[in-house]
């Protein structure tokens, strides 16, 4: 385990645990692989970076920018993500657990087996996002978050909480969605449904 270093993020050893770590990130987009990182700080933008099989537990990337971003196999543990901008991004089993993620931005980003675990995404903007192979929010949070554009087939909200959520009125972008019965009653409501 690596402690308490000031290192280049280019300079991040495969199968290594780095803690309490500050990394500056280069001009030039990064590739990170098999890395554990716990509560590390980033100086410099992460746009364009590329992350293979790393756990970040306990960061703080709150207002951040990780735009065009690629990741692949990454969890997210105990992050807060508070509007953190992931647009563009593309995401190929990744999870987001036990994060804050409040006005995250994930607009225009390609989801494939995807998901979140007991993590807050109120107001999290999912607009114009391609799903593939499903993106389930288990015991989430999701009041007002936007999907806005995005096709939902795969999507399994079920289990997750949310008075208002944004999405198309339009039966064919909403073909798919799994929904709990609470759940649907306010999404009908776009159709002019009314449910007693």
């Amino acid at each position: 385990m690596i402690q308490h270093q000031t290192l280049d993020l280019t300079d991040l050893d495969p199968y290594e645990t780095y803690e309490d770590c500050q990394f500056t990130v280069p001009s030039v987009p990064a590739k990170v692989t098999d890395v554990t990182l716990k509560r590390c700080r980033f100086t410099g933008a992460l746009d364009g970076t590329e992350w293979l099989d790393c756990t970040l537990q306990d960061l703080d990337l709150a207002n951040r920018s990780w735009a065009n971003g690629v990741l692949y196999r990454c969890t997210f543990q105990a992050c807060n993500l508070l509007g953190t901008n992931f647009l563009g991004s593309t995401w190929k089993h990744t999870q987001l657990v036990g994060c804050r993620g409040d006005y995250l931005n994930l607009s225009g980003a390609r989801l494939t087996a995807c998901g979140a675990q007991e993590t807050s995404l109120r107001e999290a903007a999912l607009r114009d996002v391609t799903v593939t192979q499903g993106f389930v929010a288990d015991r989430c949070d999701l009041e007002q978050a936007s999907f806005w554009g995005s096709d939902l087939a795969g999507v399994d909200l079920a289990t997750s909480t949310f008075e208002r959520l944004e999405v198309d009125a339009d039966a064919a972008r909403l073909k798919g969605l799994v929904l709990n019965a609470y759940q649907a009653a306010s999404v009908l409501s776009l159709f002019g449904v009314k449910i007693k």
